[in-house]
């Protein structure tokens, strides 16, 4: 393996097990910082002088202060690109601001005719000096040498992106098609790399291969089906155990979920331990918060488990990921923390992610937190979830926006994105921007939702076939040496939204899966022998994806509830009201789905009745059987909305 390789698989594996390396101390969940106006400015510098002398600088990302000028910015960029200060001048010539005089072996010559530094932004000529121009979020600088045939250039190269090569209908198919096939092969490769094939068993003692376990039965992996069945019984007997004993013993070692994987040099995180349990009992189609009288929601949501994790990486998002996969309500009281503090948190750490990911070469680090807010940018999905929500709702959708931006700039113009010392395309990173993709419910073949993630006609998809041999269906374990579960989860996150799917955290505990995959190759790839890391991925979506012809057409725009919040007698009836906003006249009676989460109410009788013609009213009578509260989702055509019945 390369020592580039190894120092990208290196900077993998400490996303995946280290502590917040990006932030001077610990923020708890009901702490968190505010925003203090960041800004991302991206800058690249091209060109050719007349003695041949050549600059080029690819776009190069930098976090400043709102309100920073050019001439900082360019400096900083120029800093970031590995130039020393005598490698560049900004000067003020004539008085009328500073302006580049000089960017690498390239300097602005006497004679203008024989070429002088444009400074373009955003693909048209600056109106004012590189000093006295404000920067503003997402800019673009390119510094261009106009010199013969770039004389008239007003954009760098690296910025290019010609949106007539985006794929078509037929190409979105055959990438859709391929990318199942990509997806079967890694999760045989996964079975048996990293869970050995099902030669061992595993339980909470190793709660990186339930996380596995879980990306495989997303996938549909039903190879496993019956290893999986083992592991939960397994699982399900530990934590009884763990109920009656407090403990279960491992190979003659006696452990727990607050102790399991500390070692001389790191300490457990219960909170992360727990949540693994849970994606995995989910995904098999069980309630998290009762298997075998154990609660592990109830231990999740205790400030004293939250407060002995706080030193993991991604700990409130993966928490979010867990509560949210089957739609856990969580207790209530001084003890609990809720989900408006982990949300609001996550929100909060935005700018300073995207600080680290900059600083540390490392996209990743901003692609994670956005994977769990998705749900939370309106503000009555939390309310159905959780009385007294304090949630920061602007700060969601800033935070959302602010990742999916990154993500989206930072792409280069031939689809990958660069990483550590340069290197493109590293399977981590591309995983993790292709899950969160996944969560905000963006199509990778289509920017007709907004979104920018195709670069000159190259997808994510695309990127991803690098790391596969087709002709052999198999995985190419020197571009992928460990980890494959991160690139099976970030193909599946992608397809899902291509199908029409659930978003692969969004299991609703649906039972586990019975399609035959696509293919199974037939051959795997050798076996690493690490023992499996995962690093958390997280939900979201910023608009709906645009229909291809391998996904069906929606007729159902958004679910609004008319109350997110109704209370009933104990024995007595109420209704609670739905608006749908569908395609003009589209008929979706056939669609309509309701279910409740808790026996706390029934629903009694579900009519629906045409407003106008793009706006159904969907009216649900439900019963209040005894004290407590229920979640009632109405859910039409892949769109929700959930309402928050209580019995008194």
């Amino acid at each position: 393996m390369s020592k580039k390789k190894w120092m990208s698989s290196l900077l993998a594996a400490a996303l995946a097990f280290t502590t917040v390396f990006s932030a001077g101390s610990v923020v708890k969940a009901d702490e968190t910082q505010e925003s203090t106006g960041k800004i991302v400015v991206y800058v690249a510098a091209e060109g050719t002088d007349a003695e041949g002398h050549t600059v080029d600088i690819g776009k190069t990302a930098v976090q400043v202060d709102a309100g920073t000028k050019g001439d900082v910015v360019a400096a900083k960029a120029f800093q970031a690109a590995g130039l020393g200060e005598s490698d560049y001048s900004i000067v003020d010539a004539y008085g009328y601001g500073s302006n580049i005089e000089k960017i690498g072996a390239i300097a602005n010559p006497s004679d203008w005719q024989k070429g002088y530094w444009s400074f373009c932004v955003n693909g048209t000529y600056a109106s004012t000096s590189l000093g006295n121009t404000v920067m503003n979020n997402n800019d673009k600088i390119s510094f261009i040498f106009a010199y013969g045939d770039d004389a008239a250039k007003c954009e760098a190269s690296a910025y290019s992106d010609d949106a007539s090569k985006n794929p078509d209908s037929t190409k979105a198919a055959e990438l859709l098609e391929n990318a199942k096939i990509q997806q079967d092969i890694v999760a045989e490769a996964t079975y048996n790399s990293v869970l050995g094939g099902g030669e061992t068993v595993y339980g909470i003692e190793n709660p990186n291969a339930l996380y596995v376990a879980f990306s495989l039965i997303r996938a549909g992996y039903t190879a496993a089906n019956d290893y999986y069945e083992q592991m939960y019984a397994k699982v399900a007997e530990q934590l009884k155990e763990l109920k009656e004993n407090g403990s279960i013993t491992v190979n003659g070692e006696t452990m727990n979920l607050d102790t399991i994987g500390a070692t001389a040099y790191t300490s457990a995180n219960p909170e992360l331990n727990r949540a693994k349990v849970v994606l995995f009992v989910t995904a098999m189609g069980k309630d998290a918060s009762d298997i075998n009288g154990y609660n592990l929601i109830d231990e999740m949501a205790q400030k004293k488990v939250y407060e002995n994790s706080l030193t993991a990486y991604m700990l409130d998002c993966t928490m979010l990921l867990a509560l949210d996969c089957g739609n856990y309500e969580l207790p209530s009281g001084d003890a609990y923390i809720t989900r408006s503090q982990l949300v609001n948190s996550v929100a909060a750490s935005m700018e300073s992610m995207i600080e680290s990911a900059i600083s540390w070469s490392s996209i990743d680090m901003a692609a994670m937190p956005i994977q769990c807010l998705y749900p939370y940018v309106q503000s009555d999905n939390l309310a159905a979830k959780e009385a007294g929500s304090t949630l920061d709702t602007d700060a969601v959708k800033k935070a959302v926006q602010a990742g999916k931006e990154y993500l989206e700039n930072t792409q280069n113009n031939d689809g990958t994105w660069s990483g550590y010392a340069g290197e493109k395309n590293n399977v981590w990173t591309l995983a993790q921007i292709m899950t969160a993709m996944g969560q905000l419910r963006i199509n990778p073949c289509s920017e007709e939702d907004g979104s920018d993630f195709i670069k000159n006609g190259v997808t994510v998809l695309d990127d991803a076939a690098e790391f596969f041999d087709m002709e052999n269906k198999t995985l190419d374990t020197e571009k992928v040496p460990n980890m494959p579960e991160q690139l099976l989860r970030g193909l599946n996150a992608v397809i899902r939204v291509m199908e029409g799917q659930n978003s692969l955290y969004d299991v609703e505990k649906q039972s586990a899966p019975t399609v035959t995959p696509s293919q199974t190759p037939s051959a795997s790839p050798a076996a690493p022998t690490q023992t499996p890391s995962v690093s958390p991925s997280a939900p979201a979506k910023t608009t709906t994806p645009a229909a291809t012809t391998a996904a069906p057409v929606k007729k159902v725009k958004k679910v609004t509830a008319a109350k997110t919040k109704v209370t009933v007698k104990k024995g007595k009836k109420t209704t609670i009201k739905w608006n749908v906003t569908t395609a003009k006249n589209a008929a979706i009676k056939k669609l309509v789905k309701v279910t409740v989460d808790k026996k706390a109410v029934k629903v009694v009788k579900t009519s629906v009745k045409k407003k106008k013609a793009t706006v159904t009213q969907v009216t649900t009578t439900v019963k209040g059987l005894k004290k407590g509260s229920a979640v009632v989702t109405l859910k039409v055509d892949g769109k929700k909305s959930k309402v928050k019945v209580t019995v008194k």
